[in-house]
């Protein structure tokens, strides 16, 4: 099998996004066209107010395998994300951030761990990093030693690379378990899986920080350390060892 073979699924959360999807859209494009018979772009707006929603669905009238789903309102990256893994409907489902901070190629090394059929998750480790500043990492290391010290019940590498690959097998199984709205919903991908014991490769990719992000550090001192606690006791009680939920419950 080879890569062409695979089916593939790309989801991208868009939040006031206008200014940057129309390069985000040029660049994946040829990249998928050249290697998948068969793939869907699913861009999930997050209650813009830009004109983000009405850009992608002029972008659809062009773009067959482009998608637009809208939440009726801003919920959150978390929800953002869940709802489009949740209606993928290939084999292989990525999502990735808005802003490209890791390129699209880096799929080349993440999809053939998939033909090996040892591993349904593959994500990305941001190895190789530019422009970040030193307090966003500061930020991000801190939540990452909370996130080890609250929820986490086995090492992970980098939980917060918005650059990872599922089977659909296994988006159903995860997202259709996980409740975080936030950002702190990657922790609780890796939670979910380490209970169900779904094995993770960790693949380095780069990774650049775009300008324009959209994280306030003061809410995510605030707030993240709230919903690590909520991961910890939803796993306390065994919330997590339940039958997932299907889409339609997910969505209503």
């Amino acid at each position: 099998m080879t890569i062409s073979d695979l089916t593939l699924s790309v989801v991208v959360p868009a939040f006031n996004e206008s200014h940057r999807l129309p390069n985000t859209l040029a660049a994946i494009r040829p990249y998928l066209d050249s290697r998948f018979t068969n793939y869907e772009v699913i861009i999930v707006d997050d209650g813009s107010r830009d004109g983000t929603p009405e850009l992608v669905e002029s972008a659809c009238n062009s773009w067959l395998n482009l998608k637009l789903i809208r939440q009726n309102c801003n919920m959150g990256k978390g929800a953002a994300v869940r709802r489009g893994c949740l209606e993928a409907k290939y084999r292989a489902v990525l999502f990735m951030d808005a802003d490209l901070a890791t390129p699209i190629e880096e799929l080349d090394s993440m999809l053939p761990l998939f033909q090996l059929g040892e591993y349904k998750a593959v994500v990305g480790v941001r190895t190789y990093q530019e422009a970040e500043s030193k307090w966003r990492r500061v930020l991000g290391l801190a939540l990452q030693i909370l996130a080890h010290v609250i929820v986490f019940e086995k090492a992970v590498i980098d939980s917060q690379c918005g650059f990872k690959c599922f089977s659909r097998e296994v988006c159903a199984e995860v997202f259709g378990r996980s409740k975080v709205n936030g950002g702190m919903f990657d922790v609780e991908l890796f939670f979910i899986m380490h209970r169900l014991k779904i094995p993770v490769y960790y693949q380095p990719v780069h990774w650049v920080n775009k300008a324009g992000s959209r994280i306030n550090m003061l809410r995510c001192i605030l707030f993240d350390p709230i919903d690590l606690l909520r991961i910890r006791l939803r796993g306390s009680l065994g919330m997590y060892e339940k039958q997932p939920v299907n889409v339609r419950e997910q969505v209503t």
